[in-house]
């Protein structure tokens, strides 16, 4: 519901010409808004006036220091990349008002909060259904839309643990829980609900009627953990990860140097190219390992001899002698500070330098995506200072003048509304 020829300069994407109203905390729902964004989607984050999203000054992410500058954190920059920010007051009359009018003129609208607040704030399904009766909406919640823990809090870690996911990884009642070194719950919800609003996009077109899009923590962390789950749906019992030594060619060896590498030999033909590679020719042969049911019955020897083998040279060492078999399935494990500067990666545009404002020229992760041959990620860009676009989203999409403006930020309705 935008001009689309304002898109065109950078070069048009699948969503441009699409308009999104975000009030979005924290993760899954900037994760959401964010994948839009980048499929050319104009997204405008409503915050607070004082204090915006909570994730803006997040200094720590999981105990270690994010913070990059005062208002600016690894985690916002992260998901907001190339939004709009504009200040609202959404406890004041005024503020709701223009937010109503805001998702007049849009398409989809977003939020993360409970189903209360969402209520109380006039931004629940049927409230804005009102003012855009073809309007496709989307909220994410803990629990679901339905059961009796559909109006309890939901962080991350509690999607993660109710899912079945956390005992998974730990493999078993045996073993502490630990929790995944990333947001999985937030991320896989807030991706499903940018499907879902791909989805709903369509629908609408198609139907002239507006959509309600609902995704969760809890079904989003079931949903990453398919597999595991599946199996115990099926078979009524868990499936947790084996311990290498009993599943030697689908595992990681520790090199000579300290990395690791993993592999995965899927079948005989693989089985014979690996011994070949790892100069261990008779192992292709040897009664005990001649077939994948007698290596299976004898794993944990053939567990300790590749222990030895892969820790006689260095990773890279043993990276160039694999790379000689095109069909072997294998990768050295990279530390996260290694990602940035791989050259596949770099070549496919997952990681793209942006030359931030306040921070200079960066790096930042892009959606691993390629549309028409081209990669999504080129159009990254940086995240918005708190209401740094409220005067113009209200003069260009609302059409309120200069003295408009002026009085309601001095009514506290706005703010940051000169591009502060």
């Amino acid at each position: 519901m935008i001009d689309k020829a304002a898109g065109e300069e950078e070069g048009r994407r699948p969503l441009t010409g699409v308009r999104v109203i975000e009030v979005g905390l924290m993760h899954a729902g900037p994760i959401a808004t964010g994948m839009l964004e980048a499929l050319g989607a104009e997204v405008i984050k409503v915050e607070g006036v004082k204090s915006g999203d909570p994730a803006r000054p997040m200094d720590k992410t999981y105990g270690q220091d994010g913070k990059l500058l005062e208002g600016r954190s690894a985690i916002f920059e992260s998901y907001n990349s190339g939004k709009k920010s504009i200040s609202l007051d959404l406890k004041h009359p005024e503020g709701r008002r223009l937010l109503h009018a805001l998702v007049a003129k849009s398409d989809v609208f977003l939020q993360n909060m409970r189903a209360a607040t969402a209520v109380s704030l006039g931004i629940d399904f049927n409230s804005l259904l009102v003012h855009n009766p073809k309007l496709v909406y989307a909220s994410i919640s803990g629990f679901g839309p339905s059961g009796p823990d559909a109006t309890r809090p939901g962080l991350d870690p509690v999607g993660v643990a109710r899912s079945g996911m956390m005992a998974a990884l730990c493999g078993g009642s045996h073993m502490p829980p630990y929790l995944p070194p990333t947001a999985v719950a937030d991320r896989m919800a807030g991706i499903l609900a940018s499907y879902g609003i791909l989805a709903g996009l369509f629908a609408r077109d198609q139907t002239s009627q507006p959509q309600q899009i609902e995704s969760s923590l809890l079904g989003g962390a079931m949903w990453l953990g398919h597999m595991n789950l599946q199996y115990s749906l099926f078979k009524g019992e868990e499936l947790f990860p084996a311990p290498s030594v009993e599943t030697p060619l689908y595992t990681a060896y520790r090199c000579e140097d300290g990395c690791w590498i993993v592999i995965w030999i899927q079948n005989e033909r693989a089985w014979s190219a690996f011994a070949q590679a790892i100069d261990m020719v008779p192992l292709a042969t040897d009664p005990r390992f001649a077939t994948a049911k007698v290596r299976n019955d004898n794993r944990r020897a053939l567990a300790d001899l590749l222990v030895k083998r892969f820790a006689e040279k260095t990773c890279p060492a043993w990276e160039q002698i694999l790379a000689r078999y095109p069909d072997l399935v294998f990768q050295p494990v990279r530390k996260p500070t290694e990602v940035g500067s791989d050259p596949q990666v770099l070549a496919n545009g997952y990681v793209v330098e942006v030359n931030h404002p306040e921070l200079g020229i960066v790096k930042r992760m892009a959606l691993p995506l390629h549309v028409n041959g081209a990669p999504i990620g080129g159009f990254a860009k940086p995240a918005p200072r708190l209401g740094a676009d409220s005067f113009d989203v209200l003069s260009t999409v609302l059409g309120l003048g200069d003295a408009e403006i002026r009085a309601l930020e001095a009514s506290g309705v706005t703010g940051g509304a000169r591009g502060a």
